[in-house]
């Protein structure tokens, strides 16, 4: 594998950090210590991205913030990609019918990235942010991995400790058509290691804070195989494919903000809800819904 290009790859880290950020403005200082550049270095990539209208100076504070270019990257990556405007829509729709949070998310490289979120933020929800990314590495991400090739999913199960479980998993995910991911004291921690770490990307003892969360996260029942009658769940998220022309899944809407306790049959009915809405998406945005 070729060695990727140090400038290349500092400079998709200012703006994946100023994207987790939009309505924040950074000095030079600032934005050379959260990731661990230096100064120089720092100024060379800001005065290019400056220039190129990615990011934006202001004048008199001297801080930065993403630029007008992007805005143009985005409204052509809209044309490209029709399902995510389609998604956004659909979420705002699904939220207000259902009372719930509604973020819809992508898979990119190594990483799940929000795209957008709708409904009030709700006190089980998960702090979700657009721009915000969490790596897409086992047993976070099963609706992206549950009809993915079996190299994907070969390499998102490496380092588990239950890969006959995540199997499983994966299974439940493509008979129901949507995963659930239950509410668990180490997802919390996680989820607040996640948003330190978008804050300071490259803190190490953060990102050994993640990884030892993510190790104990897999050794948790976290992904529901599947839903017992008998029982009732403390659901964290369900999530729900937007798939693409490829018939893999190109999107994810994903339900946030549930009160503990649920039956299992009102999982089925919220999942399925979803599914069907996501679904909708699909054949909107002309993806191909696999066999």
């Amino acid at each position: 594998m070729s060695r990727p290009a140090l400038a290349a790859t500092r400079a998709i880290a200012v703006l994946n950090f100023l994207a987790a950020h939009p309505t924040d403005a950074f000095t030079l200082s600032d934005i050379a210590e959260r990731l661990e550049i230096n100064l120089a270095s720092t100024h060379a990539l800001l005065s290019v991205l400056v220039d190129a209208g990615y990011v934006s100076r202001h004048s008199r504070l001297r801080t930065f913030t993403l630029g007008t270019s992007v805005v143009a990257l985005g409204s052509a990556a809209m044309e490209v990609h029709p399902g995510v405007d389609l998604a956004r829509d659909a979420a705002r729709d699904l939220s207000a019918e259902l009372e719930l949070e509604v973020a819809v998310t992508a898979a990119a490289g190594d990483d799940i990235v929000f795209l957008a979120r709708a409904g009030a933020h709700r006190a089980r929800g998960i702090a979700v942010h657009v721009g915000q990314r969490v790596p897409l590495v086992a047993p976070l991400g099963a609706v992206f991995m549950a009809w993915a090739s079996a190299e994907r999913i070969r390499s998102w199960r490496a380092g588990s400790h239950r890969p006959d479980d995540l199997d499983a998993v994966l299974a439940g995910v493509r008979a129901r058509g949507y995963s659930v991911a239950l509410e668990l004291d180490v997802r919390r921690g996680l989820g607040e290691a996640l948003d330190h770490l978008a804050d300071a990307p490259v803190d190490a003892a953060t990102h050994r804070s993640v990884d030892a969360l993510l190790a104990e996260l897999d050794r948790r029942d976290y992904q529901l195989t599947a839903l017992d009658e008998r029982s009732s769940h403390d659901v964290s998220m369900i999530a729900a494919p937007v798939f693409g022309a490829d018939g893999e899944p190109a999107l994810a809407m994903t339900l946030l903000g549930f009160e503990p306790g649920m039956s299992a049959a009102q999982v089925a009915s919220l999942g399925g809800r979803l599914r069907d809405v996501a679904l909708v998406v699909t054949k909107q945005s002309r993806g191909r819904i696999p066999n």
